[in-house]
């Protein structure tokens, strides 16, 4: 049961991690050299 959970929630982590790359991206696309 705690194994399945914390699968889960690691998921969710890296899901999480991701989301926030791709916001802050979009978020500075107009930035002048910006990547």
């Amino acid at each position: 049961m705690m194994r399945s959970m914390f699968s889960g929630v690691s998921g969710l982590k890296g899901h999480q991690t991701r989301m926030d790359v791709i916001g802050n991206n979009i978020a500075n696309v107009n930035t002048t050299g910006f990547k």
